[in-house]
Parts: C-alpha cells; structure tokens; sequence
C-alpha cells in the first residue's frame, strides 16, 4: 500500500497558490500515480463544527483532504495538490475514472451540514477555484467541480451527500465555477420517474446520467445507486420534487437541467422514452 504517515511538522509547499500548509503531525497521504495531474476538485463539509474536531477524525479514520476552509475563510493546505493524493472520496468515480483520489483535489468546507456558508467562507472558495484554473489551465472547472456525494453515488450503505442542499453551487456558477440552469416550481412539481419505476425510461435516465458522469449502470430499475444520483442532482440543481425529503424522485425540472448539460433537448429523451 501507499499509506505513509508524516512524522514531521511539515513544510511550505511549492505551487500551492494562496494558501499556506499549517499541519499537524498524522496526516495520510500517497503520492499521484506517475503522470497523473488533477482532472477535478471534490468539494465536501465536514459535519463537525471546527477544524481541531475534524483533524481528530480525520486522523482516526486515516482520512484525509487537501485544503480546509474555515467558516471566516481561513484556508489551511494539508497536502500538494500536485504531487499528493488525499483520502477522501474512497470508492469513487467520475466519467468512467476509477478512483477520484488518484486525479481529484479535494477541498473540506467547515459546515455541519445544516447551515447556510457564511459569505467568507465561499468567498475564500472562489479565490481558491480561481488558483487553480490558473495553476492547471486544463482542468475544466465549468463541468469538473462536484461534490463528494456525485463521485460516490455506486457506494453500498451510507452514502454520502455532501456539500449538500444549502451548498450555493448557482452563486459558484455565476462566477464561472461549475453549471446552473434555472427551473420552474410547475417543472419541479412535474414526476416523471420515483421509486417504483421500471422499464426503458429509467434506462435512458441511468445512460444519461452516467454519461453526465455519474457512477451509475443501467438496470432499468430505480436501484439505489440510481436513487443517490438522482438524489445528489436535485440537491445541486434544486431540481427535487417539492416537500420531498429526501429528493429522490426525478422530475421535469430535472430532465431539463440534465438535457441541457448534455446538449440535448427534453423533447429528444422523451421521445426515445
């Protein structure tokens, strides 16, 4: 195995833009595979409230993240987002790639999972987004930017759905990081496929939302590997059926935000369908 442990206070680390290392002793990490450069960045919350409660569980986990953003939007870089990999995503893929920790950064937000980011915290998140597009001009930060729950969505038991509903993935966008296209109530309020669905529609939205990029196969049954897809998409694009929680259910709001990031119009899917 790669695992190794750092023994020592660590170093400032060459081309890691803005931010500056402030590690502690016990951080898991591997090097990239040779060759390897990121191709996305994985955002994620951390759940606990501050950083000292996330080291100690990252720690007990051996798990690990490049940066920490704390909620006033002090930035801390645990690991080079060019030569190192970090624990974070385990059981993962986006695209077809196996792995996400070998070609992901992956950046924790301090949030537990119920509060809105606070102003400062997105704000640091941007500058650093904006970092790396500078630091590796092709990683493509309009369609590579997901979150932790969208490269985990083919993970049995419990998976994960982080940065969660009250991330602002439209506000990112609109400075250019990651997609939005906006819905109506009457799209969203709209079902077209839930639970009990079976047959070729929900092959087609399997098909459609593993080539978006999503770890999903096509069963022709809403499993729950097609249930945590459909649920982290409703989460991103605010596209879930109303009242509903958790956002299982696929409705028109999110046919038409998938048609559009496919390039393709609703009126073709549901005509194949």
């Amino acid at each position: 195995m790669y695992w190794r442990k750092f023994m020592s206070k660590s170093k400032a680390i060459e081309n890691n833009g803005i931010s500056n290392t402030n590690s502690p002793n016990g951080k898991y990490m591997a090097p990239r595979p040779e060759g390897v450069k990121p191709t996305c960045v994985v955002i994620t919350y951390s759940v606990s409230k501050d950083i000292k409660a996330v080291r100690e569980v990252l720690d007990e986990r051996g798990a690990s993240v490049h940066y920490i953003i704390d909620k006033d939007g002090t930035q801390k870089e645990y690991h080079n987002d060019l030569t190192d990999q970090a624990f974070y995503a385990g059981k993962s893929s986006w695209k077809g790639e196996v792995g996400v920790n070998k070609f992901g950064i992956g950046v924790m937000l301090i949030n537990d999972a119920k509060s809105d980011f606070p102003e400062e915290q997105i704000g640091k998140l941007k500058e650093f987004l904006k970092d790396v597009t500078e630091r590796y001009p092709d990683l493509d930060l309009k369609n590579d930017l997901v979150g932790l729950g969208e490269v985990t969505v083919n993970r049995e038991g419990n998976a994960h759905i982080a940065p969660g509903s009250k991330f602002p993935w439209k506000e990112l966008a609109a400075a250019g990081f990651g997609r939005y296209f906006e819905t109506t109530q009457e799209q969203k309020s709209e079902l077209l496929l839930s639970l009990d669905s079976t047959g070729e529609k929900v092959n087609i939205l399997q098909e459609n939302l593993k080539e978006y990029g999503y770890g999903v196969e096509s069963t022709s049954t809403f499993d729950q590997f097609t249930q945590q897809a459909v649920r982290v998409f409703n989460d991103r694009y605010g596209t879930g059926l109303p009242n509903e929680e958790p956002p299982v259910s696929w409705t028109e709001a999110g046919q038409d935000v998938l048609s559009q990031l496919l390039g393709q119009t609703v009126l073709e899917q549901t005509e194949n369908a």
